[in-house]
Formats: structure tokens, C-alpha cells, sequence
């Protein structure tokens, strides 16, 4: 199933991010508080449902060698955005952030109009849009 690895990974950095959330909550460092949003959010609920979005609106399913191509890019590229952010490396931050943006724009590419579900096509355009924006703006916080 084209969407399995995306749902299932995104709901384990869902419970991943709640776990730390709570073990952090007697002494909330900032950077942590700040991973633990990007787990959720980013690493979660954003690739639960760009994976389910791909699945649904692509004309045709995705291959499995796009599928793995997509999902390794994605998280290594959070991989890195995470570990930069948390030990300061920019160089992390940086290549991590251009695999996110080459993964939102793969996922736009793939999912274009015709699948019959305008206002779900939208919103699946405008997540990949806000988390490509995200990223760029990430790598001018990082390196500024």
C-alpha cells in the first residue's frame, strides 16, 4: 500500500512527540519544545497526510521505488533538520531542509488536478506549499 510507510511513521512520530513532551514537561528547554512540535506536526501529522493525499489523489498509484525514494528523502531530511537544530549544526539544517523541499515539490508534482476531489487536491497543495515554505524559511533562520 503506497501510503503505509507515510501512516505508519507519522503516527509513530505523533506518540514519539506526545512521550517526550511529557518527560520534558518538568524542565522544557526550548529546543526541545521545538522538536517536539516538528515531531508532531512535520514528522506526524504532515506526512500522514501527504502520504494518505498521494495514495488517494494521484491519477495513478505511486511505484514502490517512488514510494521508498520519497519517504527516505523526507525523513532524512527531517532527520537532519532535527539533529542541526538540536546540536547547532547548520550544515544539518541545511541539507536536511533542501531534501524536505525536493520532497514537497515531488509530492506536488505527483498529485495535479483531475482526481475529482478539488477542495481535498487544494488542501493537500497548500500543506506541501506551507511545509516547502517552512523549510526555506528554516534554512534562513539557521544560517542568519
Amino acid at each position: 500500500m503506497a501510503m503505509a510507510p507515510f501512516t505508519i511513521l507519522g503516527v509513530v512520530a505523533i506518540v514519539a512527540g506526545g512521550t517526550v513532551a511529557a518527560r520534558i514537561s518538568s524542565h522544557p528547554a526550548p529546543v526541545l519544545v521545538w522538536m517536539v512540535a516538528y515531531l508532531v506536526l512535520v514528522v506526524g501529522v504532515a506526512q500522514y497526510a501527504l502520504g494518505l493525499g498521494q495514495a488517494r489523489l494521484a491519477a495513478r498509484p505511486p511505484s514502490r521505488a517512488l514510494v521508498a525514494a520519497e519517504w527516505g528523502a523526507f525523513n532524512l531530511g527531517n532527520a537532519g533538520v532535527i539533529v542541526g537544530t538540536v546540536v547547532g549544526g547548520k550544515t544539518w539544517v541545511l541539507v536536511g531542509s533542501v531534501l524536505v523541499i525536493v520532497t514537497m515539490l515531488a509530492f506536488s508534482l505527483r498529485v495535479r488536478a483531475g482526481s475529482g476531489r478539488p477542495w481535498w487536491l487544494a488542501g493537500y497543495h497548500a500543506l506541501a506549499a506551507l511545509i516547502l515554505v517552512s523549510a526555506i524559511v528554516g534554512i534562513g533562520l539557521s544560517l542568519g
